[in-house]
């Protein structure tokens, strides 16, 4: 029996963790388990085994809260199967959500997980929806710089939730409640207390949001419900009045009948629909009201409607208002004359805008037309601006301030502003910005405002291999490692509470493969398989605190590890070749002599570089750096100027096919020369978007930054993102080409001394994907929670 008691000692000793954890939770040892367990917690991502081990341990223990945290982790990810959906079930039961608790119990018996039908019968019928009645207003207020609850002063500390998966878009919502539950879980333990959405979501969001205020009544999340619109240019209407102001108004009715579980609406395109009966109008804090207003729109309608004014029940605007604010004041007014009539009901009310529409004024940004007679005075080949709407910088103002609640209202407003530190240009140009632009900047937003709370209701920094704006502080529209974004995105918080201003709503919670940015957007084509893909060059598709990336995507490590399945494309002596395509990049795997050159042929023509075969692309890469070209005429850009020293620009010269070369440097230019008021001249910015970089992404993170890494014996592991290749659409091979990108049938290559070989990869209609939490979300909840 000693001999056999050592023997199993000695087996235990050397397992790993992993194994010790699952020997003592069989033996019904709940703390030992958790104790293995808790070095393998303490990552990014934790092993999907490992959360689920952690949370029956906490479940056996009656630590429901913990257990309910490391189910979300995984449910909330996609993670787990169906083990952890009935984990999670079993969670809410003991919480008290029962609805939360049958969403989730029902999955995981549909995803096959028998033990769940078991736990359902135990679950009570669903409660019939609870008559309507007239209710005691909630006790929000926003004022003296604040958003107060029941007197209390409340900073908003709160996430942005678009929920457009992988292959979606914005208005394909998803219908789960158990994945809203989920989300707002994580949400809530990273120390988040307000959630924004832009649209009505569907009705499982708000029975997902009142399954967790109601079972976490001391830390509630509270809602900043958005009342969506379109341009009336958009949608055929002539102005922002008659027919186009009713259905604006139609639509925020909806939502706030929505938002008292009192609406049922019937399916149609681009919007929510169904059975609203989760009233969460307790937990909205705030309605917010439109969009990112074009600035020529609001020019537009303030030069029709010269002299508009309004005074309402509970809003008006202020004499010597723009008549765009008289108008944003009665549509706020007759909502919340709306909601007061119908439910007894009112709360604070804004608006939302931006810095090209603030009511300061900033010397460094000169119009289009300012610009054009500048440069034109001095020489300059100059055409002038071109007829029709143009989006201008500080041309036209919408000042929150000029609203103001009528004499007795139930309703407060707040001012809310998306403000990020690289755009307009003026974030970025301003001499008196220097030395910390975007706490100047707030400081200046909020002197303006004076007692009006300010609500910074979009931050962030996006995570992708594409810049598309250079920032002097290094605050880049892009261009950043998934740590580098958690601490600059912290830094932008930091200055948001250190100014005491009255919060902020991070932008954003999930990566969104359907965003378009400017620099990118017209080189993914056709445009409507956009979310099929994810761009790592673009920018807009990597802000989240939620990595939506490739299933089974590689870690670049330069580990040969993961491509042991992947076949040899070349297999010689002294040297091989594999390559590996996803939704996300290209992967070349080499071993051999460096530095490692290749051609790469996409399209007809190009460089001849052996018989049969036309490179656009040559590829090198070394010890001390890489390099990738393209063929000239395939380069989609050709440098100009205005006929002066300095004046140089790249011109964009829509679809190319390649020539006989030669071979140029794959050049961006994210800012361009702006001129300001007083004739200062701020210079363009360019980059090498070919210069590759030697990295490793961080173990549960990841470095879009990093494009190749090096293993043992000339080893090369490489990551090229599809728009690199000019790849306009992976999942269903497309490439730029003139007069139209073209379908191919793989990629072509040619190692330096070696036979011409070809790469096909499967088209895919239906993105594989899967979801992981970044940095930013562990930082965030460092400073909103503490460590």
């Amino acid at each position: 029996m000693r001999g056999l008691s050592l023997f199993l000692l000695l087996g235990l000793a050397l397992a790993s963790p992993l194994d010790e954890a699952r020997a003592l939770y069989a033996r019904g040892e709940m703390e030992g388990a958790l104790s293995r367990l808790k070095p393998l917690l303490s990552g990014y991502d934790p092993p999907e085994e490992a959360l689920l081990l952690s949370g029956f341990a906490q479940y056996r223990l009656g630590r429901v809260e913990d257990a309910l945290y490391a189910f979300a982790r995984l449910v909330g990810t996609l993670k787990g199967g169906p083990e952890a959906l009935y984990g999670f079930g079993l969670a809410l039961r003991a919480k008290g959500d029962l609805e939360g608790a049958r969403s989730a119990l029902e999955e995981a018996l549909r995803q096959g997980y028998g033990d769940a039908e078991a736990v359902l019968r135990t679950l009570p019928p669903p409660s019939p929806p609870a008559p309507k009645a007239r209710k005691t207003p909630p006790p929000f207020r926003a004022e003296k710089g604040a958003f107060f609850v029941g007197g209390k002063p409340l900073r908003v500390r709160g996430v942005n939730l678009g929920v457009a998966l992988p292959g979606r878009f914005p208005a394909e919502f998803p219908e789960a409640l158990w994945l809203y539950r989920a989300w707002l879980e994580l949400l809530g333990n990273m120390g988040a207390n307000a959630v924004r959405v832009y649209t009505l979501l569907p009705p499982a969001f708000y029975r997902a949001l009142l399954g967790y205020n109601l079972t976490h009544p001391k830390s509630p999340l509270y809602l900043f419900q958005g009342v969506w619109t379109e341009l009336p240019e958009e949608e055929g209407y002539g102005d922002w009045e008659g027919a186009f102001l009713e259905k604006f108004l139609l639509e925020g009715r909806e939502v706030l009948d929505a938002l008292h579980g009192d609406l049922r609406r019937p399916p149609k395109p681009g919007h929510a629909h169904g059975d609203y009966t989760a009233d969460v109008s307790p937990w909205t804090l705030g309605l917010l009201v439109g969009r990112e207003f074009e600035p020529y729109s609001v020019t537009a309608y303030n030069e029709r409607h010269p002299g508009r004014a309004y005074r309402g029940r509970f809003v008006e605007a202020l004499p010597g208002a723009s008549p765009f604010a008289a108008y944003l004041a009665e549509v706020l007014d007759r909502l919340a004359t709306y909601e007061w009539e119908a439910y007894g009901a009112a709360r604070p009310l804004g608006f939302v805008n931006w810095p090209t529409l603030d009511p300061l004024t900033w010397e460094s940004e000169a119009s289009f037309q300012e610009e054009y007679r500048l440069r034109k005075a001095r020489g300059e080949r100059v055409e002038p601006p071109r007829a029709g709407p143009l989006h201008e910088e500080d041309t036209v103002a919408l000042d929150p301030t000029h609203l103001r609640p009528a004499a007795g209202s139930p309703a407060s407003l707040f001012a809310a502003y998306h403000v990020y530190p690289y755009y307009p240009d003026f974030m970025v140009n301003e001499p008196s910005l220097e030395g910390g632009r975007y706490r100047k900047y707030l400081e200046r937003l909020e002197a303006h405002h004076g007692e009006m709370p300010l609500l910074i209701a979009e931050f962030g920094l996006p995570t992708s291999r594409g810049l598309a704006h250079f920032h002097p502080e290094g605050l880049h529209h892009g261009g950043l490692s998934e740590e580098a974004q958690a601490e600059r995105v912290a830094a932008l918080w930091r200055d948001i509470e250190g100014l005491g201003l009255a919060g902020g709503l991070v932008f954003a919670f999930l990566d969104e493969w359907f965003k378009k940015n400017w620099l990118f957007m017209d080189l993914e084509y056709p445009p409507e398989r956009d979310p099929l893909w994810h761009n790592l060059l673009d920018a807009e598709e990597n802000y989240g605190l939620l990595a939506a990336t490739a299933k089974g995507a590689f870690r670049l490590d330069g580990d040969p590890e993961e491509w042991e399945k992947v076949p040899f494309l070349l297999r010689e002596e002294g040297r091989f070749l594999k390559a590996h395509a996803d939704p996300e990049y290209l992967w070349l795997l080499y071993r051999g002599p460096l530095p490692l050159r290749v051609y790469l042929d996409t399209v007809p023509g190009g460089v001849p570089v052996a018989e049969g075969f036309g490179a656009e692309f040559p590829l090198e890469v070394g010890l001390e750096g890489g390099r990738l070209l393209v063929e000239k005429g395939y380069y989609p850009y050709e440098e100009l100027s205005h006929g002066l020293p300095g004046t140089e620009f790249l011109h964009f010269r829509g679809f190319t096919k390649p020539g006989g070369g030669p071979f140029v440097p794959f050049v961006l230019e994210p800012n361009r020369r702006r001129t300001g008021r007083d004739g200062t001249d701020y210079p363009r910015k360019t980059y090498e978007l070919g210069a590759l970089r030697r990295g490793e992404d961080p173990l549960g993170a990841r470095d879009p930054t990093a494009d190749y890494a090096l293993g043992p014996g000339g080893l090369v592991e490489i990551r090229l993102p599809w728009g690199m290749l000019l790849i306009t659409d992976p999942s269903r091979p497309t490439a730029w080409y003139a007069p139209e990108p073209i379908p191919i049938e793989g990629v072509g290559l040619l190692l330096e001394g070696g036979k011409p070989l070809r790469f096909a990869w499967t088209p895919w209609e239906a993105p594989a994907f899967a979801l992981r939490l970044k940095p930013l979300y562990y930082r965030l909840k460092d400073l909103w929670r503490g460590p």
